[in-house]
């Protein structure tokens, strides 16, 4: 009986819903106030009689039986074990002895810590592995309650898993019995708490984002592409023929049909510019288009010398993001901002703040205008809002909702998923006030401050992804001490305003000239040097100074330090 009473120390009710559930434990205990049963024998395997049924009790628990019909752990396995720690002298579901009581979950976790994460990351794929890992960097933790079971819930995936020794025995909520994706999310989330994997190690092993490519499409794409831009260059701008932009156009439909959506966006962007030089634009800058097509031809030069499939994916860009669950959100909905980009679409991009982890998400609504001779201004701002939201694109930048089943990307652009729910749960109020309470980290009076925290811990490849045209979507808020007047340039079609802090220190405002801008533009330069407002837009460095590119500028009265202002 010594074995037996040792073997059943550590196990308690958790353990025991664990390897069957909640309803059956329930049952067991109802059973065993009828006394209909009996330990039979005390062996390497106990035999007990439960209500005209035979069970035998095994070590682990999981592999006990009955001779009922049920190939699961049934009500009468269950009373059989409480039988026989009742046998042992003990009360079932008692509390145990702390030296004791831990000791599965010891068990368990050393179980955990030895599974191997290449099982793991093969059975979860590159979808839900990656989806995982921008959860982790995003402190959005699953619920796990640690006992003799460890519960995880996984609510992205509308399952529960209970991990118990040992782990062939753990159970999921979609009754699988094998190692399912569930299973597998759980044991990844533990280690990853416990520290016992590491989310850059898992990467690797998960072989996320390798596309395949059809690499004589591509070795033959790129040949044309340097080809085109060589005679391109021999020819001049000064002798070259207005037909190019022709041409450009076939090279971005080439990009596209081998899935090098970068190299699509390119050429747009230089087609863009040519067609702006032929036309006389102001806009047109010769210093824009030859960084344009350096960039271009280096890539092509670089795709050309690309061997593997990651290197092409590397300079290929994506078409589509890759969305991933984020979750419940709750988002204040900030600015909007209209956009038409030199790749050849327009939109609107609605920036939200959220409540609780003060993180920037984006909306985008998009649609391709390069084929369009003249574009059909204001569409964007009539659209929808997407999830279900009784609202325009444009009232949702005063709105506050909460999203259920939120999906984003890497970026923390959010999907227009028909799964995700959106319910409204109110306004910012008729002024449309926001307080720097609530603003995060984003609020800055210091400008030094704003440079070591937003720019000069940066790596190197920051600054590189504006210069492709990929600007980041955290915003910050800058409240100056004061400003000067601001002023257009004629030769550069861009205005600019210096912004400056109590201590001196500037960050200069740049807006080129668009139409699209051109309110903007004329608001800002109304602005008088003795009234401060608060600017919100994207900082980046050039030149040694730091620049913004604004979103939106808001009143005095719009955003407060203290609630009891204005």
């Amino acid at each position: 009986m010594g074995d037996w009473r040792s073997r059943l120390a550590d196990v308690d009710d958790d353990y025991l819903i664990g390897i069957a559930n909640k309803g059956i434990v329930k049952r067991a205990y109802k059973d065993k106030e009828e006394g209909n049963y009996k330990v039979l024998s005390l062996d390497a395997e106990a035999e007990v009689s439960v209500g005209g049924e035979k069970v035998i009790i095994r070590m682990p628990l999981g592999e006990s039986s009955c001779s009922c019909p049920s190939r699961s752990i049934c009500r009468h396995v269950v009373l059989g074990i409480l039988a026989l720690k009742e046998n042992a002298g003990e009360e079932p579901g008692q509390a145990q002895p702390e030296g004791g009581k831990h000791i599965l979950a010891s068990k368990l976790m050393e179980e955990i810590g030895a599974y191997p994460d290449a099982l793991l990351c093969r059975t979860l794929g590159s979808r839900h592995l990656q989806g995982i890992l921008e959860q982790k960097k995003a402190s959005r933790i699953p619920p796990i309650t640690y006992a003799s079971v460890i519960t995880v819930e996984l609510a992205e995936m509308g399952q529960t898993v209970k991990l118990l020794s040992p782990l062939e025995h753990s159970s999921c909520t979609c009754h699988r019995k094998d190692l399912c994706v569930h299973k597998a999310a759980a044991l990844l989330w533990f280690k990853l708490e416990k520290e016992m994997s590491r989310a850059e190690e898992l990467e690797g092993e998960g072989g996320l984002g390798e596309p395949s490519f059809d690499k004589g499409q591509i070795k033959e794409a790129a040949r044309q592409m340097k080809s085109f831009l060589e005679e391109l260059i021999h020819t001049g701008l000064a002798r070259v023929s207005p037909d190019v932009t022709d041409q450009m156009e076939r090279f971005a439909t080439i990009s596209h049909n081998a899935g090098l959506a970068e190299f699509e966006g390119y050429f747009r962007a230089l087609q863009d510019s040519y067609g702006n030089y032929f036309a006389r634009k102001a806009s047109f800058c010769t210093k824009t288009l030859m960084e344009q097509f350096s960039r271009l031809y280096r890539r092509a030069e670089l795709l050309l010398g690309a061997e593997s499939d990651k290197e092409i994916a590397g300079l290929a860009g994506e078409f589509k993001a890759e969305y991933f669950p984020a979750g419940t959100l709750e988002l204040t909905g900030i600015a909007v901002e209209h956009f038409e980009s030199q790749t050849g679409y327009e939109g609107e991009t609605v920036y939200f703040l959220e409540e609780n982890a003060k993180e920037w998400y984006t909306y985008t609504w998009a649609r391709p205008v390069f084929y369009e001779d003249v574009k059909r201004r204001g569409r964007q701002e009539r659209a929808r809002a997407p999830w279900g939201v009784p609202l325009s694109l444009e009232d949702m930048a005063g709105a506050r909702m909460k999203l259920t089943g939120a999906r984003c990307d890497s970026r923390g652009r959010l999907s227009a998923s028909q799964e995700t729910k959106g319910e409204l749960l109110g306004s910012r109020g008729k002024e449309k006030r926001l307080y720097v309470k609530d603003l995060g980290g984003w609020y800055y009076r210091d400008f030094g401050k704003l440079f070591t925290e937003r720019i000069g811990n940066r790596k190197v490849s920051w600054l590189k992804k504006r210069e492709d045209g990929k600007r980041e979507t955290e915003l910050v808020f800058l409240r100056p001490a004061f400003c000067q007047k601001a002023f257009f340039s004629e030769t550069e079609q861009k205005l600019y305003m210096s912004l400056y802090d109590e201590k001196g220190k500037e960050v200069v405002i740049e807006a080129a000239y668009s139409k699209n801008e051109a309110w903007g533009i004329r608001y800002l330069e109304r602005i008088k040097e003795e009234n401060h407002p608060c600017f919100l837009g994207k900082i980046y460095l050039r030149e040694g100074r730091i620049r913004m590119y604004p979103v939106a500028v808001f009143e005095k009265g719009e955003v407060l330090e203290d609630e009891n202002d204005g």
